[in-house]
């Protein structure tokens, strides 16, 4: 869209420069960052009044509570707590493993016992407490043996109840870690009463516990002397049953016997075992026997006879057939040889016939003497089964009569040994440290108090800063305004101070130098004070706006704001000063046609300005006017008129804008806020650039949203934004100034400068405040 853009020597708008505003909107408008560590110490060191003043009335308020606080005395009374067990007669129900936890939970009980109704009752009623008036209060009571009567049971009843609750509530019982002592802790305004009832709770405590165990022990004496009645009857009864079995069955030394046979059934085990590899070894041998090989026989009867004929035949033998092929088998040696064969044959066979024979036997006799073990063997089985079988039921019977003994005899030791611990009645507790009266107050202490409230109050004045910061909305640093409008920021102009605040001399020689009017010379600093701090941030913003653009700087330059009161005239009128002040013709053009104030600032005529231009009735040199700065002109506003609107966006205005662009270096534009009325909008499509300013501390994130919104809705050529009123005083400011924002200003500026507040609009009725100024910060 065409936005009347014109450069020097040119009628087309300057795409570039429009696109490179689109991309700086686009750069500039990120999300919040996060805050950071020195944000919140920024944020604490600009609202510290709020802390401190929170942290005053928080220390005064628990300085006068605690100052008017009943003091409050603590006893207390340590006790040791031994290990016991659990049950009078000693019965072992727990490993060793089990002890610490089963002490543990011992003292666990026991302080749950010190803080029970019954012991609280039990010293009430020891020490009189219902009828103490430090105690139960002054009620007219009646004290009879330490229990008070009243006429109505009931009333007694809830005042018995609330004594109790009290004397809780002042009581604390507790552990020390990693030991066995407990602490007894009274609380009282009467230091006196409080240790009497600290060593009586103490006292009371431990005779109950020697009262319960001699109770425990007690029921369990009577309990074990009934059981042992019964099982007195059931030993005799098993006893009768174990003899009458053994005189049924003839058991006599059952232990002896059973040995005795188990004995000899082993050995007959291992004689038939032993007889059963000799029958094995003897039927292989005549086995072998029955085959009749020679050969075989030899070797396994290993009988020396036959050995010794085998030898002698193998002998003749070779003999013969030596003799019978040299001389024939009609040789009478032969025939002798062969007649010793034959002979030795015979002999042979009838040795070998012999040992078969006694091999045979051998195993016959093996095979008999096993059967004889086997049934040997079996008639001991039998005996042993039958032994066994009566062995078991005596053996039951007897550990029947056994073990009612024992029960018997250990109830009787344990029965003894109750009556021996119920007749010492030892307790397993013992007073470590009785209570003394104490000398001074437990509370309220003033020192921890007064720390305590420093710490509150510090906690309270800080979320209070905190939340009051983030409800806060206005625009207060260039950061947020960059954040919030999507804009970079140009400039940053000071909040200056006050005439008043320096001598009437220098005060006299400014209003001497100001134009002769009834206007304060807060609007012409830039023309005053050439080098004050609010010049050099003007001078600064001018170099921002000449290098805002690629080629060319921006000819028109539309200053606006979102809401009055911003510092836009004051903004637009001192740009004009220091863009003059660098030799170039600068036009000055108050198109605020609603409430006019350029012509105020510079002390001239507003009687003829833009109206009359526009609606005809003047010509264009008959309302500019020169200014007290040089290459500054001005035209005023003129009348107001009644649609101011129309006249701005008539063909007429797009014309002048024209023709003084030509006839300018560049021309600064005075309009009325963007929010308030629509002029702003429609002179912003006729400029080349719009500035927006935001009045730091006042305008809200809401207005520049909105301002910024109606804007870049019509294409407007957003420049940047000029964050006005800036405090260096600030925390918020310290990193944007810091320390040496005056460095570059001169010496000489802290004993000639005078305060111009210069970062508020001018009003309709700034003729009559000349003494209305900010002051210069020290």
């Amino acid at each position: 869209m065409d936005q009347g853009r014109f450069l020097e020597g040119s009628s087309e708008p300057v795409r570039n420069d429009s696109l490179r505003l689109a991309s700086l909107q686009e750069m500039y408008g990120s999300a919040t960052p996060e805050h950071s560590l020195s944000d919140y110490w920024r944020i604490l060191q600009k609202r510290k009044w709020t802390v401190i003043v929170s942290v005053v009335i928080v220390v005064i308020t628990a300085a006068l509570i605690t100052v008017r606080t009943t003091p409050i005395y603590d006893a207390m009374t340590g006790i040791l707590i031994s290990q016991q067990r659990s049950n009078p007669i000693n019965f072992k129900e727990s490993n060793a493993s089990q002890e610490d936890d089963y002490q543990q939970r011992d003292i666990d009980t026991q302080v749950k016992i010190l803080q029970s109704d019954t012991m609280a009752e039990l010293v009430i009623h020891r020490l009189n407490l219902d009828a103490h008036p430090d105690f139960a209060g002054t009620a007219q009571t009646q004290s009879s043996g330490g229990i008070t009567v009243s006429e109505s049971p009931d009333k007694e009843a809830e005042r018995q109840e609330g004594l109790i609750r009290k004397f809780q509530g002042s009581l604390k019982v507790q552990q020390i870690p990693d030991t066995s002592l407990v602490d007894i802790k009274y609380s009282d305004a009467n230091p006196s009463l409080a240790a009497d009832i600290a060593n009586a709770i103490a006292a009371a405590f431990i005779e109950q516990n020697v009262k319960s165990r001699y109770d425990s022990t007690m029921q369990a004496a009577d309990w074990l002397s009934k059981q042992l009645a019964d099982l007195q009857i059931k030993m005799e009864s098993s006893q009768a049953r174990l003899i009458q079995y053994q005189k049924e069955h003839a058991i006599v030394g059952t232990d002896e016997k059973q040995n005795l046979t188990t004995e000899k059934l082993d050995e007959l085990n291992k004689e038939l075992i032993g007889a059963q590899a000799d029958r094995i070894q003897r039927e292989s041998l005549y086995q072998i026997a029955t085959t009749n090989n020679p050969e075989t026989l030899s070797s396994i009867l290993q009988d020396p006879i036959l050995t010794g004929l085998r030898q002698r035949q193998t002998e003749l033998q070779t003999q013969y057939a030596l003799l019978s092929t040299e001389f024939g088998p009609a040789y009478p040696k032969v025939l002798e040889i062969r007649n010793q064969l034959d002979q030795i044959d015979r002999n042979y066979r009838e040795q070998v016939e012999n040992s078969v024979n006694r091999i045979k036997n051998d195993y016959q006799t093996a095979v008999n003497r096993e059967r004889m073990l086997q049934t040997a063997l079996a008639e001991q089985t039998g005996v042993a089964d039958q032994l066994n079988q009566n062995a078991i039921q005596y053996k039951v019977l007897k550990q029947e009569a056994d073990s009612n003994r024992q029960l018997y005899d250990g109830l009787l030791e344990q029965l003894k040994q109750a009556s021996l611990a119920a007749g010492l009645n030892s307790s397993n507790i013992r007073v470590v440290d009785r209570a003394r009266v104490p000398l001074h107050p437990a509370r309220p202490s003033i020192p921890r108090n007064l720390e305590f409230a420093l710490l509150i109050g510090l906690v309270v004045g800080v979320v209070i800063a905190l939340g009051l910061e983030a409800l806060d909305t206005t625009v207060r640093t260039p950061e947020q305004a960059e954040s919030i409008s999507g804009l970079p920021i140009l400039g940053v102009i000071p909040l200056q101070s006050a005439l008043g605040a320096v001598t009437g001399i220098k005060k006299a020689h400014l209003l001497q130098k100001a134009p002769r009017n009834n206007i304060g010379p807060r609007p012409l600093i830039s023309h005053l004070e050439p080098r004050s701090e609010i010049t050099e941030a003007y001078r600064a913003l001018r170099t921002s706006i000449l290098l805002s653009s690629v080629s060319h700087p921006p000819r028109s330059i539309l200053v606006t704001s979102s809401v009055p009161q911003d510092g836009k005239t004051m903004t637009c009128v001192n740009i004009a000063i220091v863009l003059a002040q660098q030799g170039k013709r600068i036009l000055l053009l108050d198109a605020d046609m609603r409430r006019p104030n350029i012509h105020r600032a510079f002390g001239l005529n507003g009687q003829v300005g833009l109206s009359n231009i526009l609606t005809g009735s003047a010509k264009v040199n008959d309302a500019i006017q020169a200014s007290v700065q040089p290459n500054l002109f001005v035209i005023p506003a003129g009348p107001v008129p009644p649609h101011p609107a129309e006249l701005l966006s008539s063909p007429l205005m797009q014309d002048l804008l024209g023709k003084w662009r030509d006839d300018y270096d560049h021309v600064i534009i005075d309009s009325p806020p963007v929010i308030s009325v629509t002029d702003p909008v429609i002179l912003s499509v006729q400029t080349d650039a719009v500035l927006l300013v935001i009045r730091s501390g006042q305008t809200t994130a809401a207005h520049v949203r909105r301002t910024r919104d109606l804007l870049q809705s019509v294409n407007a050529g957003l420049l940047g934004v000029v964050v006005n009123a800036a405090d260096p005083g600030s925390p918020d400011y310290y990193y944007y100034y810091g320390s040496k924002y005056r460095y570059y200003v001169g010496k000489e500026k802290k004993d000639d400068m005078t305060g111009l507040s210069g970062n508020q609009d001018i009003d309709e009725n700034a003729s009559h405040e000349e003494d209305k100024v900010t002051r210069i910060p020290s």
